[in-house]
């Protein structure tokens, strides 16, 4: 869409008086973050551009396994310990290759099926652009005091070293490694549901680690990074601090799966590209919008990105 589509999108979902019902409605406005990074910030800035290279190197390696070039096989067995140390049987030393295959999706991870209506109906795809991203971040880093509104409410709201980020639908990584490492928040999770996205998050985030330098190393600049192949809305609960979703692309169907699992779960921002009357609609009554900014894609569409806050946890109320 154009931008001026994308305006009047983002005005028409965040208008009106901004109230769910039994919800007190907040102030909220569009905000900007510019500003250079700092000079202490360059190495990051520089870690962070070199991801995004790497993606498009991880994403060649994917495709050449796919075409027959060389299988994911090899990449476990290169991995797997030489005969005679810890080596079982064929079928042993087979199963361990096939395991450390699979580890490419994610501790934890959980095929969804085809028959899964919440994963094949959006499967679709859409990435920020670097700048995008990093204004995302600093805006959600300083989020208290960009929201006049917000001043006072104290911690848990900014995304900082004590915040944990999760990002639904985290197709190739970007969001969720930018935001590790301009925040240095505890721990950043990405879930997917597209088998080859996350593999190719995976083998990016291991070539990422070929560029820290030791201090680096030492520093765990990349702990807590992580990306996982499963269905979000299977989850029980969810309990991060900041949960981001590019939903742009998301069925009415597994938005109504996501709003149930979101109001049954504990977290203080929610970022959407939905407008509150989608969510509230959806039975989502407890997130009340604070703040929107513009949102480009790399495929040069532009949209409007809401910010929300969970109004459980506001102070006062």
């Amino acid at each position: 869409g154009t931008e001026a589509e994308g305006e009047a999108e983002g005005d028409a979902e965040g208008g009106g008086d901004g109230r769910a019902s039994g919800e007190r409605a907040w102030e909220w406005r569009r905000v900007g973050v510019g500003g250079a990074a700092a000079p202490s910030a360059r190495h990051k800035h520089s870690l962070v551009s070199a991801f995004d290279s790497l993606l498009l190197f991880g994403g060649v390696q994917r495709g050449m396994a796919m075409r027959g070039f060389y299988s994911l096989d090899s990449v476990a067995a290169a991995a797997a310990p030489p005969p005679g140390e810890g080596a079982g049987t064929v079928g042993d030393d087979a199963l361990g290759r096939r395991e450390s295959v699979d580890s490419l999706c994610g501790e934890g991870a959980v095929l969804p099926g085809r028959g899964d209506l919440t994963t094949v109906t959006s499967e679709g795809y859409g990435e920020a652009t670097l700048g995008t991203s990093e204004r995302l971040v600093r805006l959600l880093m300083r989020l208290t005091e960009c929201v006049p509104a917000m001043e006072g409410w104290g911690g848990g709201w900014n995304l900082d070293a004590d915040a944990t980020l999760l990002d639904i639908g985290s197709g190739y990584g970007k969001v969720v490694v930018h935001a590790k490492l301009l925040s240095r928040c505890r721990a950043a999770h990405g879930l997917e549901c597209v088998r080859s996205r996350v593999e190719i998050s995976n083998l990016t985030l291991q070539g990422l680690y070929g560029e820290l330098d030791r201090k680096a190393l030492d520093d765990d600049l990349l702990r807590g990074v992580s990306f996982c192949c499963a269905d979000a809305t299977r989850e029980a609960v969810l309990r991060y601090t900041h949960i981001y979703a590019f939903d742009r692309v998301f069925s009415q169907y597994t938005l109504a799966a996501l709003a149930r699992l979101l109001q049954r779960s504990h977290f203080f921002v929610f970022v959407s590209s939905k407008g509150p009357r989608t969510w509230w609609r959806h039975g989502l009554s407890k997130v009340q919008p604070v703040a929107k900014m513009r949102f480009v894609t790399t495929g040069r569409e532009r949209c409007t990105v809401f910010i929300y806050v969970n109004a459980q946890f506001v102070p006062g109320v």
